[in-house]
């Protein structure tokens, strides 16, 4: 089940008195969620209800039990158990604390689990996004052999990428790579740790990064953007998918969300994308829609003299 800002509210509140740590224990009634905890056994049992019916739990001879998507919830050692609820409840509480981040654009502490829950939420993402945005990227550049996948997480582009024969590298920040260590330890994929807008490896016929510019600030997407023609072959070509603001649905509001998780980032415009890749040196430079997802491709190509 989608959870909409009522699930998430309800999650936030059930971690916050303790409720989510009780049910994933040993309490199974409300009357014992209620006896481990400070709230009534109404509370209790409207709240045990909800989880049920959003597919967090499940009654077993009249108790409640978690169910696999509670995983995520109960133990981190393994991303691809996490799922998309626990990054939805760390950002609920970047939106909360908004006010303060739109007065000093600073945004709130990260918690320490946040990278690896941020791992699991893009661990969780449709498969036809991940098919789509790779199609995408080999329809603009069909004679790659060599990819780098820039800011790729956990690696399900990466992993796409070496489905089709290319020979892949990952780049992310250090401690995300630490986790795709594991999760991608017996893939063909080469990971580096770095950050995308201060130097990337060279060499590939194709750099590819999906949703990953939305969340750098104008000079952070310009940096990658030359760093991208750097990191090129001549004749290579840059292939980015994301939200273009005044084409892709709710791209404003995504750009918001954005902020509230950073302080910086935000959804950018075809002539804000345009003016980079060409800043950057980048020849016939295209935005497009790609087809069967709500995202599309920046693209462009570095001269091969």
């Amino acid at each position: 089940m989608d959870l909409d800002y009522r699930g998430v509210l309800l999650l936030r509140a059930a971690r916050e008195t303790g409720v989510l740590e009780a049910v994933t224990t040993d309490a199974g009634t409300p009357e014992e969620v209620a006896a481990r905890t400070d709230v009534t056994e109404r509370a209790a049992s409207v709240t045990l209800d909800a989880m049920a019916e959003m597919g967090y739990l499940q009654q077993v001879e009249g108790e409640y039990e978690p169910t696999n998507e509670m995983l995520g919830f109960m133990a981190t050692a393994d991303v691809r158990s996490i799922g998309r609820g626990p990054m939805r409840l760390d950002s609920v509480e970047h939106w909360l604390q908004l006010p303060e981040t739109m007065r000093t654009g600073e945004p709130p502490e990260h918690p320490d689990d946040w990278t690896t829950h941020y791992v699991g939420g893009m661990a969780a993402v449709d498969e036809s996004l991940v098919r789509a945005s790779v199609t995408a990227a080999v329809h603009q550049a069909p004679e790659a052999e060599r990819v780098l996948d820039a800011g790729g997480g956990p690696g399900l582009f990466s992993k796409e990428f070496v489905r089709r024969g290319f020979d892949v590298t990952l780049v992310e920040q250090p401690d995300v790579i630490e986790i795709d260590r594991q999760f991608l330890e017996h893939e063909p994929i080469e990971l580096v740790a770095g950050d995308v807008t201060d130097d990337l490896p060279d060499g590939f016929d194709l750099v590819f990064c999906s949703r990953v510019v939305h969340a750098l600030g104008p000079d952070g997407a310009a940096a990658f953007v030359a760093n991208a023609y750097d990191a090129l072959e001549p004749g290579g070509t840059l292939v980015v998918t994301d939200f273009v603001r005044d084409r892709a649905e709710g791209a404003a509001l995504f750009g918001a969300h954005v902020f509230a998780l950073t302080g910086e980032g935000h959804t950018y415009t075809e002539a804000q994308f345009t003016e980079w890749l060409d800043e950057a040196g980048f020849e016939e430079v295209e935005v497009r829609d790609v087809p069967g997802i709500n995202n599309q491709v920046i693209a462009g190509r570095r001269p091969r003299n």
